[in-house]
């Protein structure tokens, strides 16, 4: 449902082709949201039928038609609720990506900070593009605060675990 809600939130404040709702997500949001091409015109296409949300047919020139989207009264209502029911549950972060640090003692302490510095490096990369972002509007950016944050714990995380390690040898 949090796809549907970025989505509607995003067609809340204005009506949006399929391409330019990528292109915010691609430009502005792909550090901290998955969401490939074809999912968003699937649920594009899956909240139409639902009645939250209803298209126009657009031609600009000679380029092919486009559809427009456009948030209803229904979708309104169900972005509210979303929003609701978003804000107020907590889901834990998946560390599916992090099982490895439970075997990282399998690894000599030298190959292992080596590792864990690839891993910072990835990590600053994120936060560097996060700084890199133009300030969006209103609540895209709190979000990629959010996320910041959480690249920052993860930064003092790997350094803390380094210096560990670095004292044992």
């Amino acid at each position: 449902m949090e796809r549907k809600l970025l989505l509607l939130g995003m067609l809340r404040k204005q009506e949006m082709h399929g391409y330019q709702i990528n292109e915010f997500i691609d430009a502005h949001l792909g550090i901290s949201v998955q969401l490939k091409k074809p999912t968003v015109y699937k649920l594009l296409g899956t909240m139409e039928d639902d009645g939250w949300i209803s298209s126009r047919e657009e031609q600009e020139g000679n380029y092919p038609p486009r559809r427009v989207y456009a948030i209803t009264e229904v979708g309104e209502s169900s972005f509210q609720r979303l929003l609701r029911d978003n804000i107020a549950a907590y889901q834990p972060s998946s560390y599916l990506g992090n099982i490895g640090i439970v075997f990282l003692d399998a690894l000599d302490s030298e190959e292992a900070i080596i590792l864990l510095a690839e891993r910072r490096q990835k990590v600053m990369g994120l936060v560097r593009e996060l700084n890199n972002h133009e300030e969006l509007v209103e609540g895209f950016s709190m979000m990629l605060s959010y996320h910041h944050q959480h690249l920052n714990a993860e930064m003092d995380w790997l350094d803390e675990v380094t210096d560990q390690l670095s004292s044992i040898h």
